[in-house]
């Protein structure tokens, strides 16, 4: 086939997306997209230069966040006919603490639905374990950039002693922030970030981080950035500042970082109830709405039911089914959409296995944080899980302070908890820097939306152990 007639059968294929897309959508939601190519051209500065303009777009796992992909589509294919060139867009498929294979099912039902994987103008990355890579099914971190990840979210619980929203809250965002910064700066860079984050939710984010860099920096709020991709590029070296608990920071904001645009389009999506056609073409008929998922649909439900499940279970003694009702009680109106019973634990097993290769047992492990203020939680920790190690108590703590033990405890240690051996004596000896320490408690303070949780609630938890 010669190069004229493929491109020919390419525009053909691109021309009846198209149809179908608007087939699909009513009066209203079109002459919507008619504002959105008006407004896409007015920032890219005319037609003319729409097509060196890039936009990257945030990807979760909800309703919204594919009605906004399908309507950036339309524009872009609609343009592209009326000015034979359009914008280039590239999607970032995140979620936290990872993307499961029901999910990426979903992404490939509306990707292929909206023909994405083989046009050029369109770059498809996800986000793994604080990586970008190109999309596909197969997972984008190494076992070592896995193994990193695992243990700084596990550093962090254990640090912190937070809430399970805190852990898929506050501390995620810091991941999100890395990976964001990752995919601006991937290939040719991008000039706008569109989102359908509502406005006040977009505004406590960025106070949020803000706030944050402002902390541990010690810089005046003139120096801090407004910009959301400055602002990511900064909170990702935050985020390594968690990882990397050890050691000095570098610098946290280099200069001359290229600007990005935040596009809202929040006010695009009104009537989520009259999407149906729409969403039964990009086969998500089954997905849950935004409101359930958290912020555009980046946190999965299910992995923090299991976490407060597992709390409930082992520290509060409340049974695993009680903790996890009280997550699913916060989206009542969905409850019949999540899978139940033992369905739901084993569902919720699998992805935390796949995202960060963590088992029940560590998990309970951070949920009891026992080996903080000289171990002071150890021995509630073992006698309430692990019983049959009572009389190694005093060997693990000789282990945690460095000093000679069997060998076979120090292992015990590292498997149960999930961490080095090194980290579990910082931990042990309280010997954080400040700097961490102060970043910690001012994450543990905001749960999954970054609302502000009780400002002795970190304390009262170490309190009671």
């Amino acid at each position: 086939m010669s190069q004229t007639t493929h491109d020919q059968a390419m525009h053909n294929i691109y021309q009846q997306v198209l149809q179908r897309l608007l087939a699909h959508m009513n009066q209203a939601q079109r002459a919507s997209l008619q504002l959105l190519a008006q407004r896409l051209l007015l920032i890219a500065g005319g037609s003319g230069q729409i097509g060196q303009f890039h936009i990257l777009l945030l990807h979760g796992a909800d309703k919204r966040s594919a009605h906004l992909l399908a309507c950036l589509r339309a524009v872009q294919l609609s343009l592209a006919q009326r000015y034979n060139t359009t914008f280039h867009l590239r999607v970032l498929v995140a979620r936290a603490p990872g993307l499961d294979s029901a999910t990426l099912a979903c992404h490939d039902r509306c990707f292929g639905a909206l023909f994405l994987h083989d046009d050029p103008r369109v770059e498809l990355l996800r986000a793994d374990a604080g990586c970008v890579g190109r999309y596909s099914a197969r997972a984008v971190a190494g076992s070592e950039q896995r193994d990193s990840a695992r243990n700084a979210w596990l550093l962090f619980g254990h640090l912190s002693q937070a809430e399970p929203d805190v852990l898929l809250g506050a501390r995620a965002y810091l991941e999100l922030a890395c990976v964001l910064d990752q995919a601006q700066s991937f290939g040719a860079g991008v000039d706008a970030l569109v989102t359908v984050v509502p406005p006040r939710q977009r505004r406590r984010l960025m106070a949020w981080g803000r706030r944050c860099l402002r902390a541990v920096t010690e810089v005046s709020p003139g120096v801090l950035p407004h910009g959301v991709g400055v602002l990511a590029e900064g909170l990702m070296q935050l985020h390594g500042v968690l990882a990397l608990a050890h050691q000095q920071p570098s610098r946290y904001l280099r200069p001359g970082a290229k600007a990005m645009q935040v596009v809202a389009l929040d006010e695009l999506l009104h009537h989520p109830g009259e999407w149906a056609s729409l969403e039964r073409m990009l086969g998500r008929e089954g997905a849950l709405p935004c409101e359930v998922q958290g912020p555009a649909g980046l946190f999965d439900p299910l992995a923090l039911a299991h976490l407060q499940g597992l709390r409930s279970q082992f520290v509060e003694q409340r049974g695993y089914r009680r903790g996890c009702q009280a997550v699913l009680k916060r989206f009542a109106r969905h409850a019949a959409q999540w899978p139940q019973g033992q369905a739901l634990q084993d569902d919720a097993k699998e992805r935390w296995l796949d995202a960060y290769g963590l088992g029940s047992e560590q998990l309970v492990c951070q949920a009891f944080a026992p080996f903080g203020a000289q171990g002071a939680g150890l021995e509630r920790f073992v006698q309430r899980c692990h019983p049959h190690m009572r009389m190694a108590l005093p060997y693990m703590h000789r282990a945690l302070q460095g000093r000679p033990c069997p060998a076979p405890v120090s292992r015990w240690l590292v498997e149960v908890s999930g961490l080095e051996i090194g980290q579990l004596r910082t931990l042990y000896a309280q010997a954080m820097r400040p700097q961490v320490q102060h970043l910690v408690d001012l994450l543990a303070r905001r749960d999954l939306a970054l609302r502000m949780l009780p400002r002795g609630a970190p304390a009262a938890r170490r309190a009671r152990r």
